[in-house]
């Protein structure tokens, strides 16, 4: 079936099973680096607060033999589980006021950003941009955002600069810093991928399951070290690891962990949800990080979450990032 073809089916047996109280819409969203996704737009009559399925993802599972009718069940199931809340109410959103608590910003590629940032404040930060965003926190859906576009600052009668001291003022607070070893970052999102994917357990087992997941977890991480003062990789994220590369940002962060360590340091675009920060002893060679950063993002970093392929350089005396 071809692509169109299928996003129509889909709809159609979709709005079939929540009847005319949905109204659905299919259209294409422009995402960060010139991607763009055919979503599944949810929006409920008696709400001001639409939804959006991508659809890309399985319509791949559906070419590799996935039944159709389980790719609508399951679809289904992910709009039940994360719609909004009835209650939610966004009049605060026309009230600038109201939303400057909430603000906080994103780093994304420039050039490969050039279509997107026609339409959104945002200022250039080295061969990056920085975009703002609405932070709204949830205990059902987690972090969600809603990217601020030249209309909404034409409605608050805001300008770009004030948008941006606002939010570097408001990030330290919505969005805390995370910084932690490269040894302690894997062993947590290493745990957390093995216990997402271990069944349920009766509780009496709880506690031998929790050890052996400790215990994977360290063999598959080279864990338990001895502290090791030569140890010379970071991750510089959010508590939320959430568009945490822009903790690059926040005032006297890079400077703060510059002193603890006691030197300057390289950081590399691990994503645009985290950086690396590597020490500098001096024996690092360019061409071989541009090499390494580059390696990472074609193979490991999808395209969509994509920061960069330069490699940064912060310098305690002045410090100013540069591009290496």
């Amino acid at each position: 079936m071809e692509f169109e073809k299928f996003l129509e089916k889909v709809k159609n047996a979709v709005q079939a099973y929540f009847g005319e109280n949905l109204r659905l819409t299919v259209s294409n969203v422009l995402k960060n680096n010139g991607v763009t996704l055919s979503g599944l737009i949810f929006m409920c009559e008696d709400s001001e607060v639409a939804s959006t399925i991508y659809l890309n993802g399985f319509y791949e599972e559906y070419s590799q033999g996935q039944p159709f009718g389980e790719i609508v069940r399951r679809i289904c199931a992910v709009y039940e589980e994360n719609k909004p809340d009835q209650d939610l109410n966004m009049d605060f959103f026309n009230d600038y006021a109201k939303v400057k608590p909430k603000l906080a910003c994103r780093l994304i590629h420039y050039e490969k950003n050039r279509q997107l940032l026609e339409k959104l404040p945002h200022r250039r930060f080295l061969d990056m941009a920085v975009v703002y965003c609405c932070i709204m926190m949830s205990d059902r859906i987690g972090c969600a955002c809603v990217l601020i576009n030249d209309s909404h600052i034409e409605l608050w009668q805001a300008s770009e600069e004030q948008l941006y001291q606002d939010t570097i003022d408001n990030m330290p607070r919505v969005l805390p810093v995370e910084f932690s070893s490269m040894d302690d970052f894997m062993f947590d999102v290493i745990r957390k991928a093995i216990q997402d994917k271990m069944e349920e357990t009766p509780e009496e087992d709880s506690d031998g399951c929790q050890a052996m997941l400790d215990e994977v977890a360290e063999i598959l991480v080279g864990w338990p070290k001895k502290e090791n003062p030569e140890r010379k990789m970071y991750i510089l994220t959010n508590k939320q690891r959430f568009y945490g590369a822009a903790s690059i940002l926040y005032p006297g962060v890079l400077k703060k962990y510059a002193d603890s360590l006691g030197c300057d340091f390289f950081i590399f675009p691990s994503s645009v949800h985290e950086v690396i920060l590597l020490t500098d002893t001096g024996i690092e060679d360019r061409e071989h990080m541009y090499d390494m950063v580059h390696e990472v993002n074609c193979q490991n970093v999808p395209q969509e979450e994509l920061l960069s392929d330069s490699v940064y350089y912060f310098s305690r005396e002045s410090g100013r990032i540069t591009i290496l």
